[in-house]
């Protein structure tokens, strides 16, 4: 089997070009066959793993975070087989396929895990294998940036901070074309996983092979009761509040104001109209026990 490994250098603020090689090491210690390089970012990484493929390699693994594990699979497009070695922030995809985020031991995962068809998503021409969130989860991921707690914890920070400026969006949703809402939202989380922003079950029905989204939609609530429902979001337990609604589609489609904006596996992209469609089982990935 061939492996090509491409480590985001910026990754967690630079851990990753620090554990360069260090995961090279581990690589030949476990007698791979493979190549390894520093990720280029974005459309760059996405090239990369396209020439990767071309040369060979059956299985592309993303050492990085979420963006970087969504970089990947955007090159693969459900060709080859993605691994993934968690040194992001969050790592949610990671903690979804019960990748450990410990390095040694994802890197055995590589060797001798099991492989796995997972759904993925598909929003205006780009994949993702997580949650794509909308409105405040957008603006909390643009804050939760640029501060250097990690994790949940500096979600949770971001959450404090964003809260004082955050306006409700007026939006239409429509799931698999024959069911509307409309009205003002505070967040709309769509995925195939249960996790997001470190380990919070927004999502906590999900699963990653079964065709469809779960959907969290929390409509216009005042900062108090965001702030006092919160914490129940780390147990998955935020659905008993009456203003959160639940649903399952395969296909959503958002429409809102210009400013409106969503974030896709960590990465910020405009939501003013946006389609989201799921793919059944559409690529495969290398998973924990």
């Amino acid at each position: 089997m061939k492996y090509h490994v491409l480590v985001n250098p910026i990754a967690n603020r630079g851990r990753g070009k620090n554990l360069f090689s260090y995961i090279k090491n581990l690589f030949n210690k476990e007698d791979f066959d493979f190549n390894i390089e520093f990720t280029e970012g974005k459309e760059g990484t996405i090239r990369q793993v396209e020439n990767a493929l071309e040369k060979g390699a059956e299985v592309v693994v993303a050492a990085g975070g979420d963006g970087t594990v969504n970089e990947v699979v955007n090159g693969l497009r459900g060709r080859g087989i993605l691994g993934i070695i968690p040194i992001g922030r969050g790592n949610d995809i990671a903690i979804s396929l019960k990748i450990p985020r410990n390095i040694n031991k994802a890197v055995k995962i590589l060797k001798n895990g099991k492989y796995f068809k997972m759904d993925l998503g598909l929003a205006d021409k780009r994949y993702f294998v997580g949650i794509t969130g909308v409105g405040f989860d957008a603006e909390v991921n643009m804050s939760a940036n640029k501060m250097t707690l990690k994790g949940s914890l500096g979600y949770v920070f971001s959450v404090f901070t964003t809260l004082r400026k955050y306006k409700p969006k007026r939006c239409e949703i429509s799931f698999d074309n024959n069911k509307k809402w409309e009205g003002e939202i505070t967040l709309v989380a769509i995925g195939n996983t249960k996790n997001y922003a470190g380990g919070m079950k927004i999502l906590p029905y999900s699963s990653l092979d079964d065709g469809y989204f779960d959907i969290c939609l929390i409509e216009r609530v005042s900062p108090l009761e965001l702030i006092l429902y919160f914490p129940l979001v780390f147990f998955g337990k935020h659905v008993i509040n009456p203003h959160i609604k639940m649903f399952r589609a395969k296909e959503v489609i958002i429409k809102g104001p210009e400013d409106l904006m969503a974030t896709m596996d960590g990465e910020l992209i405009p939501a003013k109209k946006l389609i989201l469609k799921n793919l059944f089982q559409a690529q495969k990935v290398i998973v924990g026990g």
